[in-house]
């Protein structure tokens, strides 16, 4: 089973276009920390991880709504995918290929979040 959950937020305001036949794309990347306990030094850590995500159609164009900062939670799956650059190197992106992306909109406002502003995009074909 290839399936991520994110929650986190938002390094960037995504960034939507358009593909040549009218179909929404968004790219955004997510802010996720994770706290540990180091034990050599005896004293909690965080770590972030920043990860890439695309969302497709009706969902990609809603997510270009949000803004840098704002907390979100990421459901999709893995994708690594390949591209050759100008000069003849070979690059690698491991990205989230979203099927559902919620906004908290109490999460500023300290209460508990409620993730129901966004939906699944699971009624369109997500391409790989």
């Amino acid at each position: 089973m290839n399936s991520v959950q994110i929650l986190g937020n938002l390094a960037r305001d995504p960034e939507v276009r358009f593909t040549k036949t009218g179909k929404a794309v968004a790219t955004f990347t997510v802010a996720a920390t994770n706290t540990y306990f180091d034990s050599t030094t005896n004293e909690q850590k965080e770590q972030t991880s920043f990860i890439n995500c695309v969302v497709w159609g009706k969902l990609g164009e809603a997510v270009g709504n949000l803004r840098k900062g704002n907390r979100c939670f990421v459901e999709g799956r893995l994708n690594t995918r390949s591209y050759e650059t100008a000069d003849g190197q070979k690059r690698y992106v491991t990205e989230v290929i979203a099927n559902f992306v919620g906004q908290s909109l109490q999460a500023q406002a300290n209460e508990p979040s409620n993730f129901d502003s966004f939906g699944g995009g699971n009624e369109e074909n997500i391409p790989f």
